[in-house]
């Protein structure tokens, strides 16, 4: 099993922590998958906080993802929807668990399974749940790569084979998508669905089908992790000045947005940053 050997050619990396390898996906994927991440214990931390284990907020992302989570000689392969409000799992990183993230960008794991998002939103489930052949394959692929190279190259293939069987892309889709991220969220369902010369209703149940969530959503959300992103490189994080980058009418209405989406007001967050968890590369 890769597990056993979770080390990566340089030129993948994206990005490496003591905890964490971020790997970039085949080109051809990287419109619906932002990257793939091993997860693995810092041996010099292991064991070190086994009694006073932390929580772990994660700051919704509407994207959804795909964990294999290795333990004791025997590993779980998990599905989470998109996500619209805040998760707390346990930040167990320096124990004894090896885990190895599939992270979807918004319609990415519509493109891999065909399925409609809205069931899935705000869900966690089992692979084989939703997808057996899917389960399957990845199933199969972690059994027998040598080594995370092996291991992401089958996953690379086993998904350009998803999106090519299941061929549901959508022109207004991927236009809607670009222009978001390109916007940083700061965009109107009007301006939106204007853009794109079809009716805000036809534009939700695209929405629904292929995000799993409403348009209005997903834009306070790419906003929201925009500025979380974006502040984190600040060095004076003034809100006032924020507000104003980020397209808010004014401070109080982006504390207000902040809240609602991560739980805590903008200075709650930035004063406890290790509380919480965002996407580095989604927004």
């Amino acid at each position: 099993m890769f597990f056993n050997d979770i080390s990566v050619k340089k030129h993948l990396k994206i990005k490496e922590t003591p905890n964490y390898i971020y790997i970039e996906p085949h080109p051809l994927l990287r419109k619906y998958i932002a990257h793939y991440t091993i997860l693995f214990p810092n041996p010099k931390e292991m064991g070190r906080c086994s009694d006073n284990i932390g929580d772990l907020t994660l700051i919704p992302d509407c994207s959804g993802c795909i964990i294999y989570t290795y333990e004791n000689s025997d590993f779980l392969l998990s599905l989470w929807g998109a996500t619209t409000k805040t998760v707390i799992v346990k930040n167990d990183v320096n124990l004894k668990k090896i885990r190895f993230f599939i992270e979807f960008v918004p319609g990415g794991l519509h493109a891999i399974t065909g399925i409609k998002q809205s069931e899935l939103c705000d869900i966690q489930t089992q692979v084989d749940e939703v997808d057996k052949c899917l389960y399957d394959s990845l199933n199969h692929a972690a059994e027998i790569a040598n080594n995370a190279d092996d291991m992401v190259s089958m996953v690379n293939r086993i998904f350009l084979e998803a999106v090519e069987k299941n061929n549901k892309q959508h022109a207004v889709m991927r236009s809607s998508l670009e222009k978001i991220k390109v916007a940083n969220g700061v965009l109107t369902v009007k301006e939106l669905s204007s853009s794109e010369y079809v009716s805000q209703r036809h534009l939700n149940r695209l929405f629904n089908e292929y995000i799993g969530i409403n348009p209005k959503m997903l834009l306070r959300i790419s906003r929201i992790n925009y500025s979380i992103n974006m502040l984190k490189k600040a060095e004076n994080k003034s809100y006032i000045n924020a507000s104003q980058i980020f397209g808010y009418f004014d401070q109080s209405h982006f504390i207000h947005d902040f809240k609602q989406i991560c739980g805590v007001s903008p200075k709650e967050f930035f004063k406890n940053m290790s509380d919480f968890y965002n996407e580095l590369f989604k927004y």
